[in-house]
């Protein structure tokens, strides 16, 4: 690919630091690539002495595919052992890796004291969060006054800020955290005697290991060349890390976007790249600011928002593409309007315009406003998918087998134990396990050594042994076929000696088991990667690539559907029609954000995102009544929409049979003549029920106008989780929903 000269001077620019400005599909990616092949194939830098980085396993992939492909050089299973290519990972992968390499390098040196042994495991979110909650349990604390979630975030904030449990202390201001401060010494604790990190922890222990002199030197002198892609995303502790190691040399060059910046509640500090040139004041600054993709009417409308920010880098986004069609604005009576009309548009392009449902991206700010979409997307019969709404790894089954996995791997994995210690079932209770637990911390064994020894254990059952024993037997003979089974043939291994096929047979029914089975079978699948390895290195390779994949990561786009995303998790996707859905006051931007300026400005961010994902139409939806929180509420149209200039939109048209005039709103065409049928679906809905709230309970069986006869699962006053036997379990407020009691 031939580079345009902003391109050409970012990749010949190799010497002292470089700060390159990426705007949305500016060829970054081919820039970074052309620019690692040119200091490998002419300045003659040697691929071990360059190390890049970038936030996504995928983008990672990508460039090590793209060099490979570039240099001639066929890509391992290992990332990290391909000769001639430079180290291309993740900061948490990199991390990892200089942790393992460090405890092996320098296993003889007694001043440098890591707190964790070779085979420590990974800890993902929902393993943190059993953590959290096993403790909360030991204090007795009440889940509803501490939400461990909460506690969860508190405890990530501290690690994000560098704060040791000792000197978080010192930041306690409220009783709240005062719980927080005592929770995050024990679970520091526990995750030492797991022989476990957490996500963060991966970060602040790499920080610590290159705060150590030896350590340092030897990274310094290894890799001299140093790559960062999207720092805008960095947060402390990553900035501290490329801080260090570029320290020595300065050959730093670091690539993202400011106006990008859409990840701070997740820590990410737009200050690292804001303050570059502070950091680094001879540093070089060069702007990517054409982009390849989207159209001039696009683009020149997410400039016009954007620039209503104050902080932030001075640029400009262009492109030479055509000027496209003006972005179409849909204002809708309600919510269910709104998702009505951009339905029909999609099915109306894919009818007259042989477009395919793929072509279609529609965005929101909330993960809520989803459903209204889907309903309309199943009317109308369209193949629709919601990215991330259930993660392939949060599944059940697969967690089971991970657990397994990982515990097989390291057997201080207390967490992995609880999970299977009685899946399948073995008639191993909740007191045995706290049995277990109790003797565990009093005379510091790990489970196994505990379960050896059961017979020695006064305060069990002869049934609680033998179902101990039982476990334990499995668990010898999964250990013992580790050793030669390589990871995909294990996680058959696993299925079939603890008889997991007859669990899902027994518990779910034939439709679940099968798909529960096949997800397996995918899993093992992606397990078989490794195959042709030591079967010991194939485990932990594959335990460390599932435990690096983040949210961030997102799947390939398969068969012909419409995709529904956040907006949060769009960026980096492209599509050719994109729909953002919900801009009005409150939701977009969120009205936690309304009333403070950095938070606005994020949410601005987001909505120069989200414009910029379009590549030839990009549509602009608001309601003007929307159900929200159990209630009607009717907000003012997005500041953002406001921000566009009338040059740049134009009015959504509706049917002949809700709108004469075209490029009015329904609200100031409708006339009494109108069709009935047309306002049976664009009124303003009322609620016209009012429910005796007192007469229904948990377990009293409803009836539905649209869902049939379901099962109150679960109330608490006014708000009822109710079962449906073939939609599933809604959320609703009996108030005012169209049910009575059967």
């Amino acid at each position: 690919m031939q580079l345009n000269p902003k391109q050409l001077e970012a990749k010949n620019h190799i010497d002292w630091p470089l700060l390159i400005i990426a705007w949305a599909w500016s060829w970054k990616t081919a820039t970074l690539t052309q620019r690692v092949q040119y200091m490998i194939e002419e300045k003659w830098i040697h691929p071990s002495e360059i190390l890049a980085v970038t936030f996504t396993n995928k983008a990672a992939k990508e460039m090590r595919e793209r060099i490979g492909k570039n240099l001639g050089i066929e890509i391992g299973n290992n990332p990290y052992r391909t000769r001639g290519l430079p180290f291309i990972g993740t900061f948490h992968g990199m991390g990892i890796f200089f942790l393992k390499e460090t405890m092996n390098r320098f296993a003889d040196d007694e001043n440098l004291n890591i707190g964790i042994k070779k085979d420590f495991i990974i800890y993902d979110a929902s393993d943190s969060l059993s953590i959290i909650k096993w403790i909360a349990k030991e204090m007795n604390m009440d889940e509803k006054e501490y939400p461990s979630r909460k506690i969860q975030s508190y405890i990530s904030n501290a690690k994000s800020k560098l704060y040791t449990p000792a000197s978080y202390q010192a930041t306690v201001d409220n009783h709240f955290k005062e719980v927080v401060a005592d929770i995050y010494v024990r679970y520091q604790k526990k995750l030492s005697e797991n022989n476990a990190l957490d996500f963060d922890d991966i970060l602040v222990k790499t920080l610590d290991i290159l705060k150590h002199h030896k350590v340092l030197e030897y990274y310094h002198d290894k890799y001299k060349y140093i790559m960062i892609d999207e720092y805008q995303d960095t947060n402390k502790p990553q900035y501290e890390i490329v801080k260090h190691l570029a320290s020595k040399y300065k050959n730093l060059a670091v690539v993202g976007d400011d106006w990008q910046s859409i990840y701070s509640w997740r820590w990410a500090d737009m200050t690292n790249i804001i303050n570059f040139k502070k950091d680094y004041p001879n540093a070089v600054v060069v702007k990517l600011e054409q982009n390849y993709r989207s159209t001039k009417s696009i683009i020149d409308a997410a400039n016009q928002v954007i620039k209503n920010n104050v902080n932030s880098l001075k640029k400009e986004l262009w492109t030479d593409n055509e000027v496209g069609e003006k972005i179409t604005y849909i204002e809708a009576p309600d919510d269910r309007s709104e998702a009505k009309i951009i339905v029909d548009e999609i099915k109306e392009k894919f009818e007259k315009e042989n477009s395919k449902y793929s072509d279609n991206l529609i965005l929101y700010r909330t993960n809520g406003q989803s459903r209204n979409f889907e309903e309309a997307l199943m009317l109308k019969g369209i193949p629709y998918r919601v990215v991330w709404s259930l993660k392939f790894y949060d599944r059940k089954e697969i967690k089971d087998m991970l657990a397994y996995l990982k515990v097989l791997y390291n057997k201080d994995d207390v967490v992995g134990f609880k999970r299977i210690i009685n899946v399948p079932s073995r008639k191993i209770g909740a007191k045995s396990v706290s049995v277990i637990d109790m003797m565990r911390n009093d005379f510091w064994l790990d489970y196994l050594q505990i379960i050896e020894n059961i017979d020695e254990v006064d305060d069990l059952r002869s049934n609680a042994k033998t179902a101990l024993k039982w476990f334990l037997q499995i668990y010898l003979n999964l250990q013992n076929a580790s050793k030669t089974m390589v990871v995909s043939e294990l996680i058959w291994e696993i299925v079939k000696q603890t008889d997991y096929e007859q669990y899902l047979k027994d518990g779910f029914t034939k439709e679940e088991m099968e798909a529960k089975l096949d997800n397996i079978e995918e899993f093992k699948n992606v397990a078989s990667n490794y195959n042709g390895m030591d079967p010991r290195e194939s485990l932990w390779l594959f335990l460390e690539e599932i435990a690096l994949i983040t949210d961030l990561d997102r799947e390939e786009k398969f068969d012909d559907m419409v995709t529904l995303m956040t907006i949060h998790n769009s960026k980096g996707l492209e599509e050719k029609r994109v729909f953002i859905a919900g801009c009005e006051e409150g939701i977009f931007p969120h009205m936690r954000t309304i009333n403070n300026e950095s938070e606005l400005e994020e949410e601005r961010r987001l909505m120069y995102v989200a414009m910029t994902r379009a590549e030839n139409e990009l549509y602009i939806a608001r309601a003007r009544e929307r159900f929200y929180f159990w209630d009607y509420v009717r907000n003012p149209e997005s500041r953002f929409i406001k921000e566009i200039p009338s040059e740049f939109i134009q009015n959504h048209s509706y049917d002949s049979l809700l709108n004469d005039n075209k490029g009015k709103s329904f609200f100031d065409s409708y006339s009494p003549q109108a069709s009935m049928e047309a306002w049976a679906w664009v009124r303003v809905l009322k609620p016209k029920v009012n429910n005796d709230v007192t007469v229904f309970n948990m377990g009293d069986k409803i009836e539905h106008h649209k869902f049939g006869n379901g099962i109150i699962t679960s109330l608490n006053w006014e708000l009822a989780e109710i079962a449906f036997p073939w939609v599933g379990m809604k959320k609703m407020n009996i108030r005012i929903a169209p049910v009575k009691k059967v």
